[in-house]
């Protein structure tokens, strides 16, 4: 009911993740979606911190498409940089699921302008998902820069910094 009344309302972006309750939001999502609701929405997952590498970005993204019970996601984002598995890697791996039609976009989350550089040099970013509000405004220097030149929208989130800016 919530979902169809975000949807009702003019809400036409959904985000969601697979560390996001377990895999349970998107099952929750996907339920929610069935219907017709599903072609209202853009639709953006994340490919999770703890599985970066080639193989288990493909094995992620299948799962998530069973717990959406969709068959695109139109927005697939890194959620975290890591310093563990190389940048390209994911990438490749993300490309690969928009050549076989399973994805429509690519971004990343939570990228500075140094993460964000080096996903640049072999690679076409479309969003960068950050947190920005009235607290946290680093986004405004270089990093807004960045993505202006490279056509690369931003996508804020924890616009009222977890509550604090609620007057509560």
């Amino acid at each position: 009911d919530t979902v169809h009344a975000a949807i009702d309302a003019g809400v036409t972006l959904l985000d969601t993740a697979p560390m996001y309750g377990d895999g349970e939001s998107e099952r929750r999502l996907g339920l929610a979606l069935r219907g017709g609701k599903r072609e209202q929405v853009v639709l953006a997952d994340k490919v999770s911190s703890n599985a970066m590498r080639y193989d288990e970005v493909l094995r992620g993204v299948e799962t998530s498409l069973r717990l959406l019970q969709t068959d695109r996601i139109d927005l697939l984002q890194i959620h975290w940089p890591s310093s563990e598995v190389p940048v390209d890697e994911t990438m490749r791996a993300m490309e690969k699921l928009v050549a076989d039609g399973k994805v429509r976009a690519l971004g990343v989350c939570n990228f500075g302008p140094t993460d964000l550089a080096n996903a640049l040099e072999k690679h076409r970013v479309e969003t960068n998902q950050i947190p920005y509000n009235l607290l946290l405004r680093g986004a405004e220097f270089e990093l807004r820069d960045l993505c202006a030149e490279r056509n690369i929208g931003i996508l804020c989130y924890s616009p009222l910094a977890q509550g604090l800016l609620t007057g509560r």
